[in-house]
């Protein structure tokens, strides 16, 4: 299972190729040297203005694409424009924004309220990654639904926020392809993935013994 944490600076730069993580990419890429040595994916900020209550900008999303591109980063997927937690309306509000995408590998982000039955054959050729996101509630209750759907129609599934030691094995548990946390970086816990990553420590746990506290 890959594991994306977000753009960083100074020392972290180290933990990260340390630790052999990927980074979530969101915003100005120059900002993190050598970013184009990492993995890489390409998260459109919806979550983050969400969080911090304010509106989300495509025009920076753009930006960052272009960025992206012109510092030669490589994305394994971006992820496609969302509204978090609105269900159907985030999903009518991806596709009206992914024939302006470029990318080979684009992820649909689900949310609360959104089921397997809005995909049809068409969609399935314009994503290849799902994205579970969503409230952390719902995004609990529904991740091993998603990863089963995914892989049985060709897609990998990416689990969102995702920063708990308890979360981390459980997504590695249920199969999920890649995984993704700013808290690692944002609290300096590079702990938690390095007890992940230890073979000693890793638990299987039972779907109902995992915690969804903290992200």
């Amino acid at each position: 299972m890959k594991l994306y944490t977000g753009t960083v600076g100074g020392d972290a730069v180290e933990a990260v190729r340390r630790l052999g993580l990927g980074v979530m990419v969101s915003g100005d890429p120059t900002k993190m040297r050598e970013l184009s040595t990492f993995y890489c994916a390409i998260d459109n900020g919806a979550y983050e203005a969400w969080r911090r209550g304010l509106p989300w900008s495509g025009d920076r999303f753009l930006r960052t694409l272009d960025k992206c591109w012109d510092t030669g980063i490589s994305a394994d997927f971006v992820v496609c424009p969302d509204i978090v937690g609105k269900g159907m309306d985030s999903f009518d509000f991806s596709m009206s924004w992914v024939d302006r995408l470029r990318p080979a590998h684009l992820a649909l982000a689900v949310q609360d309220g959104m089921g397997m039955s809005i995909f049809d054959h068409n969609i399935h050729k314009k994503f290849t990654h799902i994205f579970v996101g969503g409230t952390t509630e719902w995004k609990w209750a529904r991740a091993k639904e998603w990863v089963v759907f995914a892989h049985g129609h060709g897609m990998k599934c990416h689990i969102g926020r995702c920063g708990t030691l308890d979360n981390l094995r459980y997504a590695d548990r249920i199969g999920a392809d890649s995984v993704d946390s700013t808290s690692w970086a944002r609290n300096q816990s590079w702990h938690i993935v390095e007890e992940y990553l230890h073979p000693l420590q890793v638990n299987c746990l039972d779907s109902s013994e995992h915690r969804v506290e903290g992200e």
